[in-house]
This record gives structure tokens, sequence and C-alpha cells, in this order.
């Protein structure tokens, strides 16, 4: 056979090969539909069951790359836990030894033209007589099974000849160069067909031809799990932290693995041959490497099960975002949960920090300016109030004073009011964006209600996050009072003065936004009444100016009963009075509705 005609055929089987792979993974991908996305996004409760489905899809679409990138999007898109994403990928790598099976089972112990003909005869029929439908995609899955078949025939004839006349060296001593050229070949040959599995196949091949010996084919099974590595690497360019994450996690898996397995090759070579014995398997090079990829990827995850731990958090630290630094508690400290008063002081600070960033995020929507994406806000609502959960839970399981206790609700209520104000933040922006009114006269209420509510936030003091509370000072005893100096009674008049100015200009402030918010939705429904406005666009003005003035007032509410716990722990308040006070706020806030 003349190197030219070798070459020819080694290209067109290849060819074959990788077209229907490619045909065979896009039908059942398509024919699986919805359950394909269901089982990623519900089955990772545990790494069990993570593991399963990356096992159990990777080999009904049989592709570890496709499910690999599939993991990553969803991790992308929120939907998967970084946990979660890591063991469907483990598992991808299981299921993707059910290609060397089939071919090792199947494809050389059969004429391949008695059936990869007729098969692709039959999709062929299924994919014209049912445009549209799963049968369509089912035919078009079929049609790629028999061409990979095909291609499988093409490689192994051509290898077969190639055999006669050439061998490649063979690996007597674990010499490291050796060992390396092998492993980059297989790398070199996922890479460029983005398949893992086409490249098992030609390495499949090649050894069962007698073109390449045991070992070396096992090298070069190794080099193709590592190749897969490429496509979870590019798929995670100017992804998020958590996809990105989810790749490098693929990465250590691989490198973890194949460092084991380079290791311990001539044990691992000769544990194959025991196990394919004991399961009277045929002792052909191919059923044996087919035997050695499955043992090894499940040596990979026997590796992992126990370093999972460790992994997950060396990966939670990588790709860190500002937003993610910020979700992280900054007052919480476990140390001092043993000092009930102390504990409360530092959980007050945190949920003031988390009303700040309400506040500050608000300020953003209102002038226009960039605000954090949606997920980010819901992932930072998230993990702050979780953390304000678990820390409160912590303390309450210490001896807790009956005026410590009676604290705990106010700031776990604000904690949920503030959660919710900073994941209304995107519905918020999106209705301000949509927006549109050509009325003078709309226009100008909406302006004037937005510069109110701005009003509002100046008198809520929050830009910081971390409130000041003025210390309350007892009425004085009648009596002559010392000029003014420093210790005099001056000074505590003088705060009580600025606190009560505080509280007036705070009430003209939510005064003030209610008289807009009346204004604006009057001038919107007579806009709307004589045509000068359509009733869509009322709509939306009118739900965002009710937004707006719910966030506000769950902002406010928030602040009163943070500024209650504290005002109770710097002047010791009776629990009795603090609860009337706050409920007194509270009522106060509600007239507002």
């Amino acid at each position: 056979m003349s190197l030219l005609a070798i070459t020819g055929s080694v290209i067109g089987g290849i060819g074959l090969l990788l077209f229907g792979m490619a045909l065979m993974t896009d039908g059942l991908k398509l024919a699986a539909g919805k359950a394909l996305r269901n089982i990623l996004s519900t089955w990772t409760h545990t790494r069990a069951h993570a593991l399963a489905a990356g096992a159990l899809i990777t080999g009904m679409v049989q592709s570890s790359s496709a499910v690999t990138v599939a993991t990553i999007g969803f991790a992308n898109a929120g939907l998967l836990t970084l946990p979660g994403a890591l063991w469907l990928v483990y598992g991808s790598n299981v299921g993707t030894t059910m290609t060397g099976w089939i071919v090792a089972l199947i494809g050389f112990k059969l004429k391949v033209e008695a059936f990869a003909l007729p098969l692709v005869g039959i999709g062929v029929m299924l994919r014209l007589t049912g445009e549209g439908t799963r049968r369509a995609y089912i035919g078009q899955s079929i049609i790629g099974f028999g061409l990979l078949f095909l291609g499988i025939g093409v490689l192994a004839d051509t290898f077969t000849d190639l055999g006669e006349s050439f061998k490649l060296p063979v690996i007597t001593e674990p010499w490291i160069w050796s060992v390396l050229v092998y492993i980059a070949v297989g790398m070199l040959l996922t890479t460029l067909m983005q398949s893992s599995s086409a490249a098992l196949v030609i390495a499949l091949s090649a050894a069962e031809s007698g073109l390449i010996p045991l070992n070396t084919a096992a090298m070069v099974v190794i080099g193709a799990n590592l190749g897969t590595t490429t496509t979870a690497i590019l798929s995670v360019w100017g992804a998020t932290p958590t996809a990105k994450r989810v790749a490098l996690g693929h990465v250590i898996f691989n490198l973890v693995t194949a460092t084991v397995a380079i290791a311990i090759l001539t044990p691992l070579l000769a544990t194959v041959a025991a196990i394919r014995e004991f399961l009277a398997l045929e002792p052909s090079p191919a059923v044996t490497l087919a035997l050695f990829h499955t043992v090894f990827n499940v040596l990979g995850v026997a590796l992992m099960w126990p370093l999972s731990g460790h992994v997950t958090r060396f990966l939670a630290k990588r790709f860190q975002t500002e937003e993610e630094q910020e979700s992280r508690p900054r007052f919480l400290d476990r140390n001092v949960l043993a000092l009930p008063h102390i504990a409360v002081q530092a959980l007050s600070r945190e949920v003031g920090r988390i009303r700040g960033m309400a506040v500050h995020e608000l300020r953003n929507s209102l002038a226009r300016l960039p605000t954090r994406r949606r997920q980010d806000l819901h992932t930072l609502a998230k993990r702050l109030s979780n953390a304000v959960g678990d820390y409160t839970a912590e303390l309450n399981r210490t001896a807790l004073p009956l005026d410590i206790t009676r604290l705990l609700p106010d700031l776990l209520y604000g904690t949920q009011q503030l959660s919710v104000v900073l994941e209304s933040v995107s519905e918020l922006n999106a209705l301000r964006d949509n927006l549109s009114s050509e009325d003078p006269a709309v226009q100008s209420a909406l302006d004037g209600y937005i510069l109110a509510a701005e009003e509002v936030l100046d008198s809520l003091q929050a830009e910081k996050g971390d409130l000041q509370v003025t210390r309350p000072i007892p009425v004085p005893i009648p009596g002559p009072i010392p000029g003014p100096g420093p210790g005099s009674i001056s000074e505590p008049i003088e705060a009580v003065r600025d606190a009560e100015d505080m509280a007036i200009e705070q009430e003209s402030a939510w005064g003030g936004l209610e008289a807009r918010y009346t204004t604006l939705r009057e001038v919107a429904l007579v806009a709307a009444a004589e045509g000068r406005l359509s009733a869509s666009d009322m709509t939306k003005v009118l739900r965002y100016a009710t937004l707006l003035r719910r966030m506000l007032k769950q902002t406010r509410r928030a602040s009163d009963r943070i500024v209650s716990v504290q005002s109770s722990l710097v002047e010791g308040t009776d629990p009795g009075n603090a609860e009337a006070s706050k409920s007194g706020s509270e009522s106060a806030s509600e007239l507002l509705d």
C-alpha cells in the first residue's frame, strides 16, 4: 500500500469517524431535549447523584466534551453549585469509557459493512420521514453511529496494512521522554479533533492492528483524557468565576489521575489484565485498552473522593471577584460567640453593612449608574443572609441573657428585608430602562419623585453602611446650668437637638416622598385618561414608582430595627421598652402603605 493511499485512507477514516460522532452526539442531544437539562440541573444534590448523572448523560450523548461544556454553561448561569458541577464533570470522564467498550466489543468483532451501511440507511429514512420530530433526531444519531463504524473499519484496515511493514518503538523502560511523547500524541489528537472518544478509537484501532504495543496505546489513552481539558479551558474564556473553577477542577482531576496512572502504569496494566481474566473477557488489545480506560477513570474518581472537600475549598478561593470578596462577612467573628453582647454588636454591624450595600445599589439605580448583575446581587444577598442566619443559630446555642435573645429577631428580620431589596434592584432597573413618557407633565412628576427618593436615601445616612447610634440623653434635673465648656451639659443638649433635627429631616423626606408619589400617580392616570400617555406606559410608570416606594420602606424598617438593637446595646435599654419603641416605629412605617 503506497504512502499516498495510506495517508488518504487515514484522513478519510478520521473524517468519517469525526462526522459520524458529531452527527450521533448532536442527534442524541436533540432527542434527549429537556431531559438533558433537567438531569444536569436537578440530579446534583449529592456527589454520588452528580457522579451518576455525569456518567449517564455522557453515555447517552457519547461526548464528555459536550457534557463538560454544558456543565460549565449551567455553572456560568448559576444553575449548578460548584461541588455539583465538579462531580458531574468527574462522572463524564467515567461515562466516556462506554465508547471504548462499544468499539472493542462490536466494532472489531463484526464485519463493519454488514451492519454499518444498513444503519446509515435506516437512519436516513427516519431523518427524512420525521422532519422536526424526535424521530428525525434519533435517525440522525443512527446515521452518525453507522458512519462512526465505517470510519473505524477504514482505520482498522489501514493500520493493519501499515502495521505489517512499520511499528512504532516499544517502551520497555519507563523512559520519561518516551512517555511524554505518546501522552502528547493523545493530547494533540483530542485537541485537534475536539473529541477524546475519537482519539480513543484511533488508539484502539492502532493497538488492535498491531501498529503500536499495548503500553504505548495506554499512554495515548492517558494523553487523550488530558486533551479534554483544552475544551474546558477554551469554553470559560470570559466566563464567570464559578465556570472557571469548574474548568480548573476538570484540569486538576485529569492531571492527578494521569500522574498517578503514569507512576503505576506497569502494575496498573497488570491489574487490568487480572480483571480481564476474572471477567472472562477476550484478551485482545482493544478490550484490554477499553478496560484500562475504565479502570483509569474510576481510579481518578476514587482519588478525588476523599480530596473533594479540599479541592472545592481550594477552587472557591480562586478567581474571586470584588463582589465575592464583599459577600464575605466582615464582622462575624466566631471567637466572640461566648461574649453575647459583643457577638450581637458584631451581628448588628454586619446587618448595617448589608443595609449600606442596599442603599448604595438604590442610589446607583436612581442615578442610572452601573449596578451589579442580577446573579451577583442574588448571590450577595443569599450569602450574607445565610452568614447572618448561621451566626445567629450558633449564638443561640450558647447561654444567652433574655435581653439579648429578644434582639436577635429584629436583626434577622432586618436582614431578610435588606436581602429582598438587593434582589429587587435588577427588577427596578429593568422597569426604569423601559420607562417611556413623552408627556412633559408625567416626566416632570417622575423626575420629582426620583429626587424625593434620593432625599429619603440621604436622610437614612447609610452610605458607609455602619450606623452611628446617638446615645440617648436623660432629661437633666432642674437646677443651675453651667456655662459652655468641656463636660458641660450644653454638649448633651446639642446632641439631643442633632438627633431631633435628624428625625425631623427624615420624617420630612418621607412626607415629601409620599406627596410626590401621590402626585405622580394622579398625573399618570390623568395623562392616560386624556390619551397623552398609553395604558402600557402608565402601567410601567406606576409599577416603577410602587416598587421603588416599597424598597425604600423595607430599607427604612430594617434601619429602624438595627438602630433599636444598637441603642439597646449601648444603653442597656429594657427589652420591653425597646420592643415597644420598635413597634411604634413599625406602626409609623405601616402608615406609609
